[in-house]
């Protein structure tokens, strides 16, 4: 189940629409009361101990419909491992509680005690900051270097995804974060209390950050960058005490230099700008671990890894000529559907199609590396240079040669043609200039054979009698020089 896309409710519901189920928790942090929606399984109702003030209600708001806004490779890592809120629960006017997904049952574990097993229990990331012997007396795997860099890839390509939609989480630590023990994975919970910007002041004892003193600084993703680097150190070695110490301990294990420089710029700097990126920490990983980005973007380079592709694209972009680009002088007649709007001019479709003859605007929204561009059926023989549209997405109109086709333009599709009969386009320049582009194009021979081919010929008869009559002056002169001589 995607913990977000799968949603089966609106994006605000009245309180008595989410009947009660069986309870998960009560007077745990802010929250009154967590329950299973009965009817819904799955899906977990939290409900505020008083009514959300209008700032939360705002950053609520943007919270539920911010996922909309995300690139698919974003989308997917909520789905996988965020409980993102869906719902606003109100009860008449008031913002009394949220929607969001329960965690997967790889993050629930049940573990043995001194009466037997017990039942299935969430696993917070609290696991990994104890001994591996304590681990396997309860039943749990032992956790390995491998399972620490999954967990810590995790988190910090959560951290990066928060940090480019400048998400503030503030209260990073072992409670809100779930672990799977076969496979590393993380899942974060109490996403509802995160700020757009800043938020209010919220911290775990022992994660204080000395750049944040006191609470005259509001949090933000600078601070939450900080957090991420502790939390990472701690993870990698089950030392819950001065993360300074944890580093220490890395440096020691002949651990990726790269990313202990970066952790080390992090813990240490004095500037909030000093700090590097959690994009950074998280492409050091990365390497080490020899994975790709899947989780979008990323603020280093403007994709998420090399892996990305064009899953980051979530924009309309125009296509057409570039500023600069000559344009051929002479345009040739070309096959043009009637009711087609004529776009621009270009080049024979057998000659190929330029880049000339394509205007117009193409969302490449929810695009991805997997899917061929190539999706449109190739033309028939009998219909080439016909122009029908074909399928896509697209808003491009493009009119060239055979084989070249017009794309709907936004909004609307151009209507079928009746007939394929081609008609061609209008004479769009001069024949003098005509004649300088084609000089321009080296083609100035081309040029003087077609028009010596052009000159009118003379009739063979005519053309006999001129010769004749030149014989016979010459003939005549040539007798006067003679007798004149004699």
């Amino acid at each position: 189940m995607r913990t977000w896309s799968d949603s089966p409710f609106p994006s605000r519901e009245e309180l008595s629409c989410v009947p009660e189920g069986k309870e998960i928790s009560r007077d745990n942090g802010e929250s009154r009361l967590v329950y299973e929606i009965k009817g819904s399984p799955g899906w977990l109702a939290k409900l505020y101990k008083r009514p959300a003030d209008a700032g939360r209600t705002s950053d609520l708001q943007r919270l539920v419909y911010l996922p909309t806004a995300m690139s698919q490779a974003d989308q997917d890592l909520v789905d996988r491992c965020l409980a993102w809120p869906t719902t606003r629960l109100y009860d008449g006017s008031d913002l009394v509680g949220v929607v969001m997904a329960k965690a997967p049952d790889g993050f629930y574990a049940p573990l043995k005690a001194l009466s037997g097993w017990q039942d299935p229990a969430p696993l917070p990331l609290d696991w990994l900051m104890k001994p591996a012997d304590k681990c396997a007396q309860v039943g749990l795997r032992r956790p390995d270097l491998d399972l620490r860099l999954r967990a810590v890839e995790e988190l910090l390509a959560v951290g990066d995804l928060f940090a480019r939609h400048d998400i503030v989480y503030g209260d990073w630590s072992y409670r809100n974060a779930l672990w799977n023990q076969h496979t590393g994975e993380v899942f974060v919970i109490d996403l509802d209390s995160c700020g757009i910007g800043s938020r209010e002041w919220v911290e775990s004892p022992g994660w204080a950050d000395p750049l944040f003193p006191d609470r005259s600084r509001r949090p933000t993703v600078a601070s939450d960058s900080y957090k991420l680097a502790v939390l990472t150190v701690r993870c990698l070695t089950a030392r819950r005490q001065d993360p300074l110490e944890a580093l220490s301990a890395v440096e020691r294990s002949k651990g990726d230099t790269s990313l202990v420089g970066l952790l080390r710029r992090t813990l240490t700097a004095t500037r909030l700008e000093d700090r590097p990126k959690c994009a950074e920490l998280l492409e050091a990983v990365r390497r080490i671990r020899g994975t790709t980005a899947s989780a979008g973007p990323s603020a280093t380079s403007g994709t998420s890894g090399s892996g990305a592709g064009a899953d980051n694209v979530t924009t309309w972009v125009k296509v057409g000529p570039t500023a600069g680009t000559a344009r051929p002088a002479e345009a040739t007649p070309s096959a043009r559907p009637s009711g087609t709007t004529r776009a621009a001019s270009g080049a024979s479709g057998t000659d190929g199609a330029a880049a000339s003859n394509v205007t117009g605007s193409v969302n490449l929204r929810d695009r991805s590396a997997a899917r061929s561009p190539a999706s449109a059926p190739k033309p028939s023989p009998s219909s080439s240079g016909s122009g029908r549209p074909g399928p896509g997405s697209g808003s491009a109109s493009a009119t060239g040669g055979s084989g070249t086709g017009a794309t709907p333009t936004p909004g609307s599709l151009p209507p079928t043609p009746t007939s394929h009969t081609p008609r061609p386009a209008a004479r769009s320049t001069s024949r003098a200039a005509a004649r300088r582009a084609a000089m321009a194009r080296g083609g100035s021979g081309r040029t003087s054979q077609a028009a010596a081919s052009r000159r009118p010929r003379r009739h063979p008869v005519i053309t006999m009698l001129l010769c004749a009559f030149c014989a016979l002056i010459a003939a005549l002169c040539i007798a006067r020089y003679v007798l004149g001589w004699i």
